[in-house]
């Protein structure tokens, strides 16, 4: 089953949603597909299922084929490229998550 990583961003965080749609998500896909990455989503956070404020403001979701092909992308120069990009469009570092599907229909 493949591996998932989701990356959020706190909500009270500076964001430019263009640049990540337009320049980050491509450099993460030109970067980490060698090591299996084959697909990505992003999700905007807008409200909660209650009236909660939500704790993220736009969330991302990463398939690899594998464990081992996160852990190494994460670790590589290409990795280092991906993270260091962050800075140009958020003011915020990320929450970084990652499991493998145990299940889905």
């Amino acid at each position: 089953m493949p591996t998932i990583a989701t990356v959020v961003y706190p909500y009270e965080t500076k964001f430019d949603m263009s640049y990540y749609l337009q320049t980050h998500m491509p450099l993460v896909y030109e970067k980490w597909s060698q090591y299996g990455l084959t697909k990505w989503q992003v999700v905007e956070i807008k409200k909660t299922l209650g009236d909660a404020q939500p704790l993220y403001s736009v969330q991302a979701l990463l398939e690899f084929n594998e464990a081992d092909g996160l852990a190494e992308a994460v670790k590589s120069d290409a990795g280092v490229a991906v993270f260091d990009d962050v800075k140009n469009f958020s003011d915020k570092s990320p929450v970084f998550l990652a499991g493998s599907v145990v299940g889905s229909s």
